[in-house]
């Protein structure tokens, strides 16, 4: 009798277990939509024999895989950088007119047009005053072209300070994951998901390593300054100045970003992927390359300075007419030579010059000598690093489509390769539907085995109680 007892608290503990078992199905079923939840196992233990055998429940078998889920990081990384340089540098391009047809490039097409036709009749006042009127239109859009870039610069910044922060909320619901470990003595399927989830948004934002300590707790790295350590965060932060080191040739110009970590190092270099990563290349070396910074003058300003002091020089080496003490010619633009970045965001017209103070006569006399200088300007070469003015402008034109070209085919790229790490991840560790309905199917048989099992032996007792006599009988 005393068996029978023994194998029905075995069957009746083992009906618990198959109805436990049965809800880390139901839990995945429902988590499996869930981001960054892996499917949970149920582990069975066997119990001593000298204890009179049976089973219990084992602990939880996290299916979660390292390997896969830090490959999922790491093109969520690149996705990131190859966003925000596409969107960065989409925006970027959008000041330039490819076709030549708007903007700058027909502005100085068309300068150089009105000084063909005013060589051709260097004294007449509407041929004098179209070249003014042409200058003032190109030297206002070369203007307005450095101010929507250096206000694209600012945006650049509010995003760039915006995503900082972004890193440290999510930095900090990591070190809250690290926090709870304690005391704890099984992981808990939701809080790893959500840490899981966590980590891949953080992917996005920036280049992160993360490495698993003892005890289950998660360290983050930015390239290889920490962001977590254990239940201690170290936030990053963010500021814009010109360098100071080395010392800087252009202290006006616009100020670099740069990312600091919590004892106040520039960590810059190290942020080399995410969001972060994009919108630094975008704001430091992109367009820094146009308008410039502490180191160099920026393509724009060269642009600007070499065509103002190139049409100013020959103009003021020339004389208003071929008559004896003609006034000498003046400066037709002006700009702040104070600083090599200033050039294109201060060029102007002379505001002193008018058709009367254009000097079309050259040096040795000859009535539209400047004048014919000016006109070749159109096509002649080497006026900017071996170009002309018109080649070295729609380089500058050419280099903000192809940035943005090559960001947005890597973006495209990139996509693909997430897919692929997403979909290994999945296979590896997430929640298989028609896996989870086979395992269901399992335990419903194995729950009424044990039910049929309990029937049985209950039957079995009552026929043995049924057996023996009552008190008293013979």
């Amino acid at each position: 009798m005393a068996s029978l007892l023994s194998s029905l608290a075995n069957a009746g503990n083992a009906l618990e277990v198959v109805q436990r078992a049965l809800e880390v199905v139901q839990n995945n079923v429902t988590n499996s939509s869930t981001p960054g939840y892996a499917t949970q196992q149920a582990s069975f233990v066997a119990e001593p024999l000298d204890i009179g055998g049976g089973v219990t429940t084992g602990p939880l078998i996290d299916t979660r895989d390292q390997f896969a889920d830090s490959e999922v990081q790491r093109q969520l990384q690149a996705l990131g950088l190859y966003t925000a340089q596409a969107q960065s540098t989409g925006t970027i391009q959008s000041f330039f007119n490819v076709t030549g047809t708007s903007g700058v490039a027909a502005d100085l097409n068309n300068l150089f047009t009105s000084f063909s036709a005013w060589s051709t009749t260097p004294d007449d006042a509407t041929a004098q005053q179209t070249v003014i009127s042409n200058a003032s239109t190109l030297a206002q859009d070369i203007q307005g072209l450095s101010n929507s870039l250096t206000q694209t610069g600012q945006q650049l910044d509010q995003r760039i300070g915006s995503t900082v922060n972004q890193i440290n909320t999510l930095a900090t619901q990591v070190q809250q994951y690290n926090e709870s470990l304690a005391g704890q003595t099984q992981p808990d399927p939701g809080a790893q998901a959500n840490l899981e989830n966590t980590l891949e948004s953080l992917s996005q934002l920036v280049n992160i390593t993360t490495l698993h300590q003892n005890g289950g707790t998660i360290t983050v790295l930015v390239g290889g300054s920490p962001l977590v350590m254990g239940d201690q965060q170290y936030s990053i932060s963010e500021q814009t100045a010109v360098k100071t080191s080395p010392a800087p040739v252009n202290p006006a110009s616009p100020p670099t970003d740069q990312i600091l970590d919590s004892q106040g190092n520039d960590i810059t270099s190290e942020v080399t992927g995410g969001q972060l990563g994009g919108l630094l290349d975008s704001k430091n070396n992109v367009l820094a390359s146009m308008i410039g910074d502490g180191q160099q003058a920026g393509t724009l300003n060269q642009f600007a300075q070499g065509l103002a002091d190139t049409v100013n020089g020959i103009l003021e080496s020339g004389t208003v007419s071929t008559a004896p003490g003609a006034a000498a010619g003046i400066p037709l633009f002006t700009y702040n030579n104070s600083d090599a970045t200033l050039a294109a965001g201060t060029l102007a017209v002379n505001p002193a010059i008018t058709p009367g103070a254009l000097a079309p006569v050259d040096a040795s006399g000859n009535s539209n000598g400047n004048a014919n200088q000016l006109a070749a300007l159109a096509t002649a070469q080497g006026q900017i690093g071996g170009e002309s003015f018109s080649g070295f402008f729609g380089s500058i034109a050419a280099g903000a489509g192809q940035a943005n070209q090559t960001a947005t085919t890597n973006q495209t790229t990139q996509q693909s390769a997430v897919s692929q790490a997403q979909s290994l991840q999945q296979q590896v560790s997430g929640v298989s539907l028609d896996g989870q309905a086979t395992t269901l199917l399992q335990y419903q048989h194995a729950y009424q085995a044990v039910t049929e099992l309990i029937t049985t032996i209950n039957n079995l007792a009552g026929s043995l109680m049924n057996m023996i006599p009552p008190a008293g009988s013979t």
